[in-house]
């Protein structure tokens, strides 16, 4: 498999939040303060696309959200996805910062190419008690050896509190 081809598990917020390169510039309607998610520690939504649970805090107008579920192979490593955004009119705005392991194709078992530090673009456009939407980048190619997006498309993603995610 050619080096350049990544596996699109690869950016899981790829995700959320992963798993969340292109600027904010669509609008989406202003949530009320009485529609924003609860801001309860421990808090869990999870990524319909996905399944990563993620932990999204709100502090008056800036959003953290931090990736819970990883597999203990992935933790012993320090993988890691974390978004940070802030208000910016009718939505908000911020970075997805990653560490992920880099793998290509390979059959049944995939080979680890190289471990990534990323920092990708990430917006959520509404929330409300029953969902976050937003958009973050999927990436198409990359190169693992340079832990470079060659390619990338900003895809849609919705979370729900972990509650309401039907088992």
């Amino acid at each position: 498999m050619h080096p350049y081809r990544a596996k699109r598990s690869f950016l899981a917020f790829s995700a959320a939040v992963l798993f969340l390169l292109t600027s904010c510039k669509r609008h989406a309607q202003q949530p009320s303060e009485s529609n924003q998610p609860s801001t309860q520690p421990g808090e869990i939504w999870v990524s319909e696309t996905t399944g990563k649970e993620y932990r999204v805090r709100v502090q008056n107008d800036v959003v953290n959200v931090e990736w819970l579920n990883m597999s203990p192979e992935l933790a012993k490593h320090g993988a890691f996805i974390r978004s940070t955004c802030k208000k910016d009119g009718a939505k908000w705005v911020g970075m997805s910062t990653s560490y992920l392991p880099c793998t290509t194709e390979g059959g049944a078992k995939p080979k680890l190419e190289n471990w990534c530090h990323l920092e990708t673009e990430f917006e959520i456009d509404a929330m409300s008690p029953e969902s976050i939407t937003g958009r973050s980048p999927a990436l198409i190619r990359f190169d693992c050896t340079k832990c470079q997006i060659l390619q990338s498309e900003m895809k849609g993603f919705l979370l729900s509190p972990k509650a309401a995610v039907p088992k």
